[in-house]
């Protein structure tokens, strides 16, 4: 447990080193961040990295035992890593898009993730504000690929941490636009989008990276300006 919680805090460090000095230096808007809202998203992360350790990454683990469930399809199984990798990455972002609708649009889970939702403004440690239970299962349903593939997150490190460092990137409270980016890759102008208080834009961008798979089911919508 111990190297986890060590690794934890040294992502937690350089995520701080990257975004403090971004945010202070473009903010979207001028934001005050309370010590108790800095102290529940930390804690929350803490405690949502262990809970996967515990429940989400045993599950994981046992669904890829014996070479996978599609251990069987040897020329899935023994493609090049980079190949096998891409395919991960690609169908866990997929995976993370139905999750993620599914969290806003069945109401037990919707109970989980209304967490996430309570702020009206978002910064970079606003990604972390993340119920154990909602954090578990998004965790289980990015990872399952991987696991069908007989590839454990232990072998998907770089994924991980990429899919890790981008989740706080969206939620970093940047005025930056990006706006040649904005129809290929997810930015904070786009999920703030999904974050807004405004019922028009409800259960609007719920994709991590890609926003073609928001257009592709109907629920893209336009960053503002």
């Amino acid at each position: 447990m111990l190297p986890l919680v060590l690794g934890t805090a040294l992502f937690l460090a350089l995520m701080a080193g990257i975004f403090v000095p971004l945010e202070g230096w473009a903010p979207r808007r001028r934001l005050r961040s309370e010590p108790r809202v800095i102290a529940l998203c930390v804690g929350l992360l803490f405690v949502d990295v262990l809970a996967m350790e515990w429940v989400g990454g045993p599950l994981l683990d046992w669904i890829a035992a014996d070479g996978g469930l599609l251990g069987s399809l040897e020329a899935v199984v023994r493609a090049p890593a980079w190949l096998k990798v891409a395919a991960v990455f690609v169908l866990a972002e997929a995976a993370g898009y139905w999750i993620h609708r599914a969290a806003h649009r069945v109401p037990w889970l919707w109970r989980f993730h209304a967490l996430h939702h309570a702020p009206e403004h978002l910064h970079w440690l606003e990604a972390w504000r993340q119920h154990p239970i909602d954090f578990v299962l998004h965790g289980i349903a990015v990872g399952l690929p991987g696991a069908l593939l007989d590839a454990s997150l232990a072998d998907l490190t770089a994924v991980v941490l990429l899919r890790k460092t981008y989740t706080t990137f969206l939620h970093a409270n940047l005025r930056w636009r990006l706006a040649w980016l904005e129809p290929w890759i997810a930015t904070p102008s786009f999920h703030n989008v999904h974050h807004s208080h405004d019922p028009r834009e409800y259960d609007r961008n719920f994709a991590g990276m890609f926003p073609a798979l928001d257009k592709l089911f109907g629920t893209y919508a336009r960053p503002r300006a």
